[in-house]
């Protein structure tokens, strides 16, 4: 990304977000969910491909494709501190792209169809949430022969030791640790099967073995 550490220390500070909004984005070739996942759109689609993110944050992922080329590009979050960083980088970049505040899993305000729908490092993060409820949403703003790129949590970190607690948590006492902030962790045959409830089918897929261990899948009806 086009940005200096120092430069992003300090449009965080101003928009009052968490450390981690520019972390993420200083350490995005280390985020191989983040990287497989646009690197597919880089890769396979035209630069005209419409491109909505639910749940962007900071819109580091959109500021990505926008790099590249992409210029139909839309987010929504419901963090209006992470939003207010998206346009501060937008502007130090030079770089555009259209966000706005809603709940990305009820929205109020959903975007036109789409050729892409992407959701990186969101929805396993929300309590309650499931693929099976995002499939069923955002289908809805898909164009024909559109496709839905998502990671996700995959099962076997289920096994690691302590999975159950919030991995910023692991050095306290086990009375004060939150529960795991990966609320939803499925395999490659979970995901395939609700994909193909909601008439999809998984086209590509990859396994990262990071901590947690991840997945990312492309999706089409």
């Amino acid at each position: 990304m086009p940005i200096t550490p120092k430069t992003l220390r300090m449009l965080a500070d101003m928009c009052n977000v968490p450390k981690w909004h520019a972390e993420a984005i200083r350490r995005r070739m280390w985020r191989r969910h983040a990287c497989i996942a646009c690197s597919w759109i880089d890769r396979y689609l035209p630069r005209c491909a419409s491109i909505f993110e639910p749940g962007c944050g900071s819109g580091a992922n959109l500021l990505w494709l926008a790099s590249k080329g992409f210029y139909e590009l839309q987010g929504s979050d419901i963090d209006i501190s992470a939003l207010n960083f998206s346009r501060c980088l937008q502007e130090e970049m030079g770089l555009a792209v259209h966000t706005w505040h809603d709940d990305s899993l009820h929205p109020k305000n959903p975007p036109g169809y789409q050729d892409v729908i992407l959701s990186i490092n969101w929805l396993y993060h929300i309590p309650g949430a499931t693929l099976d409820i995002f499939l069923k949403i955002y289908k809805a703003y898909l164009k024909r022969d559109g496709i839905i790129i998502f990671d996700m949590i995959d099962n076997s970190y289920n096994k690691v030791r302590n999975n159950a607690f919030h991995t910023a948590d692991l050095k306290k006492p086990a009375e004060l640790r939150r529960p795991s902030e990966y609320t939803i962790r499925m395999s490659r045959s979970e995901v395939v099967d609700v994909a193909a409830q909601n008439g999809f089918k998984v086209v590509r897929a990859a396994f990262i073995n990071s901590r947690p261990q991840r997945a990312v899948y492309m999706v089409r009806a």
